[in-house]
């Protein structure tokens, strides 16, 4: 399951043996990433959970080692404090996601204080304004930088999470990246693949070939540097969550589906208990077909033709799948 984070990144409290929730808890956001990857889903914030439906799913989320709250962007909810401490009690990991504009030195104090075990910073160039451009405020690289800063300086552990694309990986700049993380003294680097999905569902020529995932392997120094927990391991791009069942994620309005990534729903915990959703969709034919084994579901081309692309345009996503 996640071995390597046991063993690589501080160990578990209390077995490993158990599933890894990524709960997006607000779609509103002050940036308009191309690449978001919850980008194209229906946006209507009077729809989002409430603080308590929100712990109710920590209830049932009871097994769960690790929660990754999720947007959008989190620091915008007023509750977050109170949802990381809610779930941190419950002896859980619990992450966070953030562009970092409103990490200042005493909110990542209360972040860390409210029990958040690591925080990932977005970063996707080592230029300052292409940073800033890539996202749409200028300015963001000095705050998202500045931000790390502040979260390790209370002793916050803080990762740089950031997008590889085929022109950072070419020009240098994916190492630049790297070689920034260690000059800040992240804890880490978090890197993601490119996958067409949310604002890049209609863009399949932005995945790496063979070649350059090859690269990016030769590139990426495990542990300081590695991929995120979607993946069984540091050098395959097989997906955990639809391999194993120990991956899901939850939707700002409490739609439960394989992954951020996949634009699919099996049910609404305002409807359901989650329980009864999960089993639904683990026991569904998309968990037990080829390329369940072999990588992230959203790079298959057989699983894009039969599951994606029958989706009729137009239609609100994520898409109910029963």
């Amino acid at each position: 399951m996640i071995k390597w984070f046991t063993q690589e990144r501080g160990g578990a409290r209390g077995g490993a043996d158990v599933f890894y929730l990524m709960f997006g808890i607000t779609y509103n956001c002050q940036l308009r990433c191309p690449h978001c990857c919850v980008g194209n889903y229906e946006n209507e914030p009077p729809r989002e959970l409430s603080t308590e439906e929100i712990k109710d799913v920590l209830d049932q989320s009871a097994k769960a080692f690790v929660i990754n709250f999720f947007g959008g962007e989190p620091t915008l909810r007023e509750d977050l404090m109170e949802l990381i401490k809610y779930a941190s009690k419950k002896a859980l990991y619990v992450f966070c996601d953030t562009n970092g504009i409103k990490i200042t030195k005493d909110y990542a104090k209360q972040l860390k204080e409210s029990g958040l075990e690591i925080l990932y910073v977005s970063i996707d160039s080592p230029h300052p304004e292409e940073h800033d451009k890539l996202r749409g405020m200028n300015g963001l690289f000095e705050k998202a930088t500045q931000g790390i800063k502040n979260a390790l300086d209370v002793g916050l552990k803080c990762e740089l999470s950031t997008y590889i694309t085929k022109e950072n990986l070419a020009n240098g700049d994916f190492e630049k990246v790297i070689q920034l993380a260690r000059d800040l003294g992240a804890t880490g680097v978090r890197y993601l693949l490119p996958t067409p999905t949310g604002r890049w569902l209609d863009n399949p020529e932005v995945m790496l070939t063979p070649e350059e995932e090859r690269k990016v392997r030769r590139i990426a120094k495990f542990p300081y540097v590695c991929r995120d927990f979607y993946f069984q391991n540091q050098n395959s791009s097989q997906c955990r969550g639809m391999s194993d069942s120990a991956y899901f994620y939850i939707s700002p309005y409490g739609d439960v589906m394989p992954c951020c990534f996949i634009p699919l729903t099996f049910g609404n915990i305002r409807e359901e208990p989650l329980k009864t959703i999960l089993e639904r969709m683990w026991g569904h034919q998309m968990f037990c077909e080829d390329w369940v084994y072999k990588e992230c579901p959203m790079l298959n081309e057989g699983f894009r033709e039969r599951y994606i692309d029958s989706i009729p345009k137009g239609t609100k996503l994520p898409f109910r799948m029963c």
